[in-house]
Protein backbone atom coordinates (compact mmCIF):
# COMPACT_ATOMS: atom_id res chain seq x y z
CA UNK A 1 0.00 0.00 0.00
CA UNK A 2 1.21 3.45 -0.76
CA UNK A 3 1.46 6.30 1.72
CA UNK A 4 -1.42 8.09 0.00
CA UNK A 5 -3.71 5.09 0.59
CA UNK A 6 -2.71 4.94 4.25
CA UNK A 7 -3.29 8.69 4.69
CA UNK A 8 -6.68 8.45 2.96
CA UNK A 9 -7.96 5.52 5.00
CA UNK A 10 -6.45 6.91 8.19
CA UNK A 11 -8.24 10.21 7.63
CA UNK A 12 -11.49 8.43 6.75
CA UNK A 13 -11.25 6.32 9.90
CA UNK A 14 -10.57 9.43 12.00
CA UNK A 15 -13.58 11.25 10.54
CA UNK A 16 -15.86 8.25 11.16
CA UNK A 17 -14.67 7.89 14.76
CA UNK A 18 -15.16 11.63 15.35
CA UNK A 19 -18.67 11.54 13.80
CA UNK A 20 -19.62 8.50 15.89
CA UNK A 21 -18.29 10.16 19.02
CA UNK A 22 -20.60 13.13 18.36
CA UNK A 23 -23.68 11.27 17.07
CA UNK A 24 -23.94 8.26 19.43
CA UNK A 25 -24.85 10.45 22.45
CA UNK A 26 -27.97 11.66 20.57
CA UNK A 27 -29.33 8.12 20.50
CA UNK A 28 -28.13 7.26 23.99
CA UNK A 29 -29.98 10.27 25.43
CA UNK A 30 -33.07 9.45 23.37
CA UNK A 31 -33.30 5.97 24.89
CA UNK A 32 -32.48 7.33 28.34
CA UNK A 33 -35.34 9.82 27.93
CA UNK A 34 -37.69 6.99 26.93
CA UNK A 35 -36.70 5.19 30.16
CA UNK A 36 -37.33 8.35 32.20
CA UNK A 37 -40.81 8.67 30.63
CA UNK A 38 -41.57 5.03 31.45
CA UNK A 39 -40.37 5.46 35.04
CA UNK A 40 -42.52 8.58 35.43
CA UNK A 41 -45.62 6.68 34.33
CA UNK A 42 -44.87 3.88 36.78
CA UNK A 43 -45.28 6.39 39.64
CA UNK A 44 -47.90 8.55 37.91
CA UNK A 45 -50.51 7.84 40.56
CA UNK A 46 -48.26 9.36 43.24
CA UNK A 47 -47.48 12.66 41.50
CA UNK A 48 -49.33 15.44 39.74
CA UNK A 49 -48.64 16.23 36.11
CA UNK A 50 -46.74 19.35 37.16
CA UNK A 51 -44.49 17.36 39.50
CA UNK A 52 -43.82 14.82 36.74
CA UNK A 53 -43.07 17.67 34.33
CA UNK A 54 -40.55 19.18 36.76
CA UNK A 55 -38.79 15.84 37.27
CA UNK A 56 -38.62 15.13 33.54
CA UNK A 57 -37.43 18.65 32.67
CA UNK A 58 -34.61 18.19 35.17
CA UNK A 59 -33.44 15.10 33.26
CA UNK A 60 -33.96 16.80 29.88
CA UNK A 61 -31.77 19.73 30.92
CA UNK A 62 -29.19 17.39 32.47
CA UNK A 63 -28.91 15.47 29.18
CA UNK A 64 -28.75 18.78 27.28
CA UNK A 65 -31.67 17.85 25.05
CA UNK A 66 -32.78 20.94 23.11
CA UNK A 67 -36.36 21.20 24.39
CA UNK A 68 -38.43 23.70 26.32
CA UNK A 69 -41.00 23.08 29.04
CA UNK A 70 -43.93 23.65 26.64
CA UNK A 71 -42.57 21.00 24.24
CA UNK A 72 -43.14 18.24 26.81
CA UNK A 73 -46.68 16.85 26.44
CA UNK A 74 -48.28 14.99 29.36
CA UNK A 75 -51.80 13.59 28.98
CA UNK A 76 -53.92 11.38 31.20
CA UNK A 77 -57.03 9.67 29.89
CA UNK A 78 -59.00 6.51 30.66
CA UNK A 79 -56.42 5.07 33.09
CA UNK A 80 -53.67 5.73 30.56
CA UNK A 81 -50.88 8.24 30.56
CA UNK A 82 -49.03 9.52 27.54
CA UNK A 83 -45.78 11.49 27.71
CA UNK A 84 -44.21 12.73 24.50
CA UNK A 85 -41.53 15.11 23.32
CA UNK A 86 -40.52 16.07 19.78
CA UNK A 87 -37.07 17.56 19.35
CA UNK A 88 -34.16 17.65 16.94
CA UNK A 89 -30.42 17.30 17.48
CA UNK A 90 -28.02 18.94 15.05
CA UNK A 91 -24.73 17.41 13.99
CA UNK A 92 -22.53 20.31 12.96
CA UNK A 93 -18.96 21.43 12.51
CA UNK A 94 -17.49 24.78 13.43
CA UNK A 95 -15.19 26.35 10.86
CA UNK A 96 -13.76 29.84 11.22
CA UNK A 97 -16.16 30.71 14.06
CA UNK A 98 -19.25 29.68 12.06
CA UNK A 99 -21.38 26.58 12.59
CA UNK A 100 -22.26 24.44 9.58
CA UNK A 101 -25.04 21.89 10.07
CA UNK A 102 -24.19 18.55 8.50
CA UNK A 103 -27.41 16.76 9.46
CA UNK A 104 -30.42 17.28 11.72
CA UNK A 105 -31.64 14.21 13.59
CA UNK A 106 -35.37 14.40 14.47
CA UNK A 107 -36.51 12.49 17.56
CA UNK A 108 -39.99 11.64 18.84
CA UNK A 109 -39.80 10.26 22.37
CA UNK A 110 -43.13 8.86 23.51
CA UNK A 111 -44.46 6.44 26.10
CA UNK A 112 -48.14 5.58 26.36
CA UNK A 113 -49.16 2.99 28.91
CA UNK A 114 -51.90 1.95 31.29
CA UNK A 115 -51.81 2.77 34.97
CA UNK A 116 -54.35 2.29 37.73
CA UNK A 117 -55.27 5.42 39.63
CA UNK A 118 -56.81 8.75 38.89
CA UNK A 119 -55.19 11.91 37.59
CA UNK A 120 -53.85 14.47 39.98
CA UNK A 121 -51.67 12.28 42.12
CA UNK A 122 -54.26 10.05 43.76
CA UNK A 123 -53.40 6.56 44.99
CA UNK A 124 -53.20 3.64 42.60
CA UNK A 125 -50.87 1.14 41.01
CA UNK A 126 -49.39 0.72 37.59
CA UNK A 127 -50.99 -2.00 35.53
CA UNK A 128 -48.74 -3.99 33.21
CA UNK A 129 -48.99 -3.13 29.54
CA UNK A 130 -49.69 -6.07 27.24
Amino acid sequence: MSKLTLVFFGTLTGVLVWAGYNIIPFYYYYYELQNQFDAAIRVASEYTDQEIRQKLMYHIKKMEIPAEDEDLKINRYDNRMQISLDYAEEFYVTWKEKDYTIHTFPFHAEVDRVYIGSAGGQSGEVAPQY
